[in-house]
């Protein structure tokens, strides 16, 4: 027969004084070990967790905005997050923690002779998430867009952003009417 140990509780949550009254005295030692086995998580399997879609409080949709690359002044990346931020029902936001989609762009300055004739951005977007490894959390990502834009201004090229963004976040503005 079964006997209750420290690892039954941790592993279960059972007490020492609800091991009986819940039955598990008459499994047999090798049933109690596997229940056991199988209540602890495997370390090499992990947990992801996203924001659902349509799960947007009214109707506002968060984004956040990274930039990295060829913008010495930031203005550049200041010009995209105020594109993405006019955007219908759109907040503008700092960490992947309280974010619905994440943009980001890397900027590449176009030269010749040694004179800057526009910009290119590469850009992904994608839904922030959460791992959990073994009990350990990290940030994690799914994938959504990825793509370029090359343009000879900098405001042309935050907007040309803005619009695809516009236009990756739909589905989401859908799903959110669908609910309200």
């Amino acid at each position: 027969m079964a006997v209750w140990t420290p690892d039954v509780q941790k592993a279960l949550g059972v007490t020492q004084e609800n091991f009986n009254a819940e039955g598990l005295n008459k499994l047999t030692k090798m049933q109690l070990v596997a229940l056991v086995a199988s209540a602890r998580p495997d370390p090499r399997k992990q947990i992801l967790t996203c924001p659902a879609s349509g799960t947007t409080p009214s109707g506002r949709i968060r984004v956040l905005v990274t930039v990295a690359g060829d913008d010495p002044t930031g203005a550049i990346a200041e010009a995209i997050k105020q594109s993405v931020a006019s955007l219908s029902g759109v907040d503008v936001v700092d960490s992947a923690a309280t974010a619905d989609r994440a943009l980001h762009v890397v900027v590449q300055e176009q030269t010749v002779n040694k004179r800057t004739i526009g910009y290119t951005a590469s850009y992904l977007t994608s839904t922030p998430c959460s791992a959990e490894i073994a009990g350990k959390k990290s940030d994690a990502e799914l994938k959504g867009t990825l793509g370029t834009y090359s343009n000879a201004k900098g405001p042309d090229l935050a907007k040309d952003l803005a619009g695809m963004m516009d236009q990756d976040i739909q589905p989401l503005r859908t799903a959110g009417a669908k609910t309200q």
